[in-house]
């Protein structure tokens, strides 16, 4: 579980339960796996059309968002970064959406975070984070 391997471990305490119905061990780590979402995603950025998203395994939600936060720098202000923070409303439990960048096929060079959450009567609830994705300047003319 400390390294992310979620479905290897649900198989471990599954074949351990099935041995053992009454093992305490392998009952609380069912117990705090069973809290842990599989939700997924995968993210890319594709020049000309943006950052390409793909979720599954996600809760039936109204509540669940994909949600992206882009970082660029700032050329007239040295050391300084904008931030543009978006989101959309996930209407399935698997799907796509693609949030378009400004600047077209050559935008300038940024980084982004995405994440799958819900808002909820205890705050923001993570059930999916990616990796940050960076893309530079394409080259050309």
């Amino acid at each position: 579980m400390q390294q992310d391997h979620l479905e290897q471990a649900r198989r471990v305490v599954a074949r351990v339960l099935a041995a053992d119905p009454l093992h305490g061990h392998a009952l609380a780590l069912a117990d705090r796996l069973a809290q842990r979402s599989r939700a997924r995603l995968y993210a890319a950025f594709q020049p000309g059309r943006g950052v390409v998203v793909r979720w599954h395994d996600a809760p039936s939600d109204p509540a669940l968002h994909l949600i992206l936060a882009v970082f660029r720098a700032v050329p007239a202000l040295p050391g300084r970064t904008s931030t543009w923070i978006t989101s959309t409303r996930c209407p399935a439990d698997a799907g796509e959406h693609t949030f378009p960048i400004a600047g077209g096929p050559r935008p300038s060079p940024a980084s982004a975070s995405l994440c799958l959450a819900r808002l909820g009567e205890g705050g923001l609830q993570y059930l999916a984070v990616h990796e940050a994705i960076s893309w530079p300047t394409p080259p050309g003319p």
